[in-house]
């Protein structure tokens, strides 16, 4: 099947589409900084803020925007299917920082049990012991 992605960037202020590409790549993820810099070249300036929505979403093309002066504003993806199987997101829990910890939505505190390093980024996880008798769990 051949498919074609269609990318725009428009002016927030004019509401002028500022510069366009075609690639043939089925995601956004690769596309933020190369239409971030087409946007900077055609609008002539250097200081730019970019907003996309999720699809734009990949830590190397962010760090890459900020490493070129482009402030970029862009919403981590939803990925976790834990909803929909009936169980509790990440947006259900509160960090505390102060104490490194994350609070449930049954009041518990979850600790920081290990730190690991993965593709680069570092990955932490908190759990408590209290998860298989928590009242808020639904029975199946």
């Amino acid at each position: 099947m051949v498919g074609y992605n269609v990318q725009l960037a428009a002016d927030t202020k004019h509401h002028l589409i500022v510069t366009q590409n075609v690639v043939d790549v089925g995601h956004d993820r690769s596309e933020l900084l190369p239409m971030a810099m087409q946007a900077r070249e055609t609008i002539g300036k250097d200081k730019l803020e970019v907003i996309a929505d999720r699809g734009y979403y990949a830590g190397q093309e962010i760090l890459a925007c900020e490493q070129a002066g482009i402030k970029t504003l862009v919403p981590k993806p939803m990925t976790s299917n834990s909803r929909a199987e009936g169980r509790f997101s990440k947006l259900d829990f509160i960090y505390i920082a102060r104490d490194d910890e994350y609070q449930c939505p049954a009041g518990e505190r979850l600790r920081k049990h290990q730190t690991t390093l993965e593709d680069g980024m570092k990955i932490s996880v908190y759990w408590t012991y209290i998860c298989p008798s928590c009242p808020l769990k639904v029975e199946a």
